[in-house]
């Protein structure tokens, strides 16, 4: 059973460390996005713009509910190996 919740954990750390790198490529995305908006100098719709970044920020904040989640399950799992293994 042991190996079974550290199987477990293990795969948690790497979906956790998936997680922080989709959040990091949406915090990219939104310089980009703002980059691009300062070289264009008026040249794009603003309106645009503001959606295509809201669009960035929605999918970045349902990311790092999904990893808040995550580090729950993370720790009740660890929790509970602990728990069955008393010192």
């Amino acid at each position: 059973m042991h190996a079974k919740l550290s199987d477990k954990i293990g795969l948690l750390i790497a979906e956790e460390e998936t997680l922080q790198e989709k959040i990091n490529t949406c915090e990219l995305c939104v310089s980009a996005v703002l980059d691009a908006i300062v070289a264009a100098q008026g040249k794009i719709h603003i309106l645009t713009a503001e959606g295509i970044l809201s669009s960035i920020h929605t999918i970045s904040a349902d990311l790092q509910t999904e990893l808040l989640h995550l580090k729950l399950e993370k720790i009740i799992v660890a929790s509970s190996e602990s728990a069955s293994h008393p010192m």
